[in-house]
């Protein structure tokens, strides 16, 4: 069908239009292009790109049963842009009935007319329901998340806490930092020149990686014990604080790590600086008559004595024009080495340490781990404080014998004399037990380290052998559980005071392993000052030491010795 010649014109005509308005378009970009181009520049250069950091969720802390030590749960930021807030006073007024600050902190904030302001950096789901339920025009909540302590002051120095920007800032939070808070993510936007989003301008996200769970070798059980008999043995005592380790003997794994005092990770701010020492790895005091057992290895060793090597004991020792008093001022007269160590009798220690010499204690106090931290994956690890060797004289090294003239960390202590339990086999003692991933799936388990073996188990046994008597009819009876036989040694070490041993001042200690013959675990617990009538290790820790070690053969249902298999058969291994 041919066009007709009005459609002919029609279409001349809407070609002419159509001219016509490209050219009118053109103009229009040619002289918006050169007359307006140093204000569009300026425009464009008011958006600009913005990375917005996601923070990981943090991994938990978990104990060796799986249960939840620490761990991130949901939080809310109240937030506001007082410029669009159209009612300060009012907006103050309602918020202070929800958020613990006061109307007229809210109103100073509210009225300042900024674009944005931070009202509570955390908190409870449930008052961020009730800021939202307010309707306030210029007030939001924002989701983040919060780190809680479930159990509250249990293990509180090894956990440690988090901090406002969720760095750890002691204790396992602070040494597995870089494990437990995973990989941000991140949003990358467009942002005008108040430096506001423009979801539509969104150019790239990256999803945070949530951090991986640490799980600690601590059985939260027994660790709730271990602080409550603590506790009460320093109260008892007058003291001012003091720490129970509890060690598988065979795997160096901590079962129990307890300070007092201690604090709530959850309100960290309040602490004082001695409730967040960790009194095991951080503070070295003079272990006292807890180090015999080392001195009396070493001697057997090397062949200096034997058990029943005899000393005479008059209670005291002249050294080098020295009086060196012993505990017990009228001495025992003739005793055995194996006497010795049942009464703890510091003369005898001070034979021996004389007899062995400088090289020879040094050369067995590295055997035994004393020359480095214990490594036991805690922030803090003190190397303790010893005499240089070539600087050492008779008096210093008499009195090395029994445990004074140097400090070391409770935890190498226990590192040292496990060797003893566990046959003359040093194991490094450790208390992450894996890490896992965000799916439960283990990624890597500590393994166990055997340092070195410090004696033979011929001598180990020896030693043990002593111990036994120590705890049976020595010093330890306080330690004694009925129907258990066990190995031990107390402590009662004067402290170094202003750079002079204390006649007043004492670490009052008892170290002890068992069920004898295949010990299960070995305890520490050492109570820092005690004031009063009670500050011997046999007043102040054995006891604690029994009430702790009654509970943990019921815990793992050992059967005591008067049961056909003797209270022998190893059995499994926590």
């Amino acid at each position: 069908m041919r066009p007709t010649k009005l459609t002919r014109w029609r279409n001349v005509w809407l070609a002419g239009f159509a001219a016509v308005a490209m050219a009118v378009i053109a103009i229009r970009l040619v002289l918006i292009q050169v007359s307006q181009a140093a204000s569009l520049d300026q425009y464009e250069a008011s958006f600009q790109l913005k990375r917005i950091v996601l923070p990981a969720a943090r991994g938990e802390i978990i104990d060796r049963n799986g249960e939840v030590l620490a761990m991130d749960v949901p939080r809310y930021q109240v937030v506001a842009a007082p410029r669009y807030v159209t009612n300060p006073r009012l907006a103050a007024r309602e918020l202070a009935r929800v958020l613990p600050f006061s109307r007229a902190r809210l109103y100073s904030v509210l009225n300042d007319h900024s674009w944005y302001a931070l009202l509570a950096s955390s908190v409870s789901p449930a008052t961020a329901s009730a800021v939202n339920q307010l309707n306030l025009p210029g007030i939001t909540t924002v989701p983040v998340t919060g780190r809680i302590y479930p159990d509250g002051t249990l293990a509180s120095q090894v956990l440690g806490m988090v901090g406002v920007n969720d760095q750890g800032l002691a204790g396992i939070e602070y040494a597995d930092n870089r494990i437990l808070s995973g990989t941000p993510g991140y949003w990358t936007v467009r942002i005008d020149g108040y430096g506001q989003p423009l979801p539509q301008w969104q150019q790239a996200y990256t999803a945070p990686k949530a951090g991986d769970t640490v799980q600690l070798t601590i059985d939260a059980n027994i660790e709730a014990v271990a602080q409550k008999w603590l506790k009460w043995g320093i109260q008892r005592a007058h003291a001012s604080n003091g720490t129970v380790i509890i060690m598988n003997v065979h795997t160096g794994a901590i079962l129990a790590l307890a300070n007092w005092p201690n604090f709530n990770p959850n309100h960290y701010q309040n602490a004082t600086p001695l409730e967040m020492t960790d009194y095991a790895v951080e503070d070295p005091f003079p272990p006292g008559s807890i180090f015999k057992p080392v001195t009396a290895a070493a001697a057997l060793a090397l062949g200096l004595y034997t058990p029943n090597s005899l000393f005479y004991t008059r209670g005291y020792k002249i050294v080098d024009g020295v009086r060196i008093n012993d505990w017990q001022p009228q001495g025992w007269g003739w005793i055995t080495l194996t006497r010795g160590l049942e009464v703890s009798s510091d003369q005898v220690f001070m034979d021996v340490a004389l007899k062995l010499g400088v090289s020879s204690l040094y050369h067995f106090v590295k055997l035994f781990g004393f020359d480095h931290p214990s490594n036991v994956g805690l922030p803090g690890d003190s190397n303790g404080l010893w005499i240089p060797a070539n600087a050492v004289n008779a008096v210093d090294l008499a009195t090395m014998g029994f445990g004074q003239g140097f400090a070391a960390t409770a935890m190498q202590v226990i590192a040292a004399d496990n060797a003893i339990a566990n046959n003359g086999v040093m194991v490094q003692p450790h208390i992450v037990k894996a890490i896992l991933n965000a799916n439960g799936q283990v990624i890597h388990r500590t393994p166990v380290v055997v340092e070195s073996r410090p004696i033979s188990a011929a001598v180990a046994h020896e030693v043990q052998h002593m111990m036994v008597l120590e705890a049976t009819q020595g010093t330890g009876v306080p330690a004694q559980v009925p129907g258990y036989i066990i190995a031990g040694k107390t402590g009662t070490a004067q402290k170094i005071v202003n750079g002079r041993t204390s006649n007043s001042q004492f670490v009052a200690s008892y170290l002890g392993y068992g069920p004898m013959p295949h010990p299960r675990f070995i305890m520490l617990v050492a109570i820092n000052h005690p004031v009063g009538s009670l500050f011997y290790g046999d007043q102040v820790s054995a006891p604690v030491w029994e009430k702790i070690a009654t509970f943990l053969f019921h815990y793992w249902q050992i059967k005591p010795y008067a049961t056909p298999d003797n209270g022998s058969a190893p059995g499994p291994v926590p």
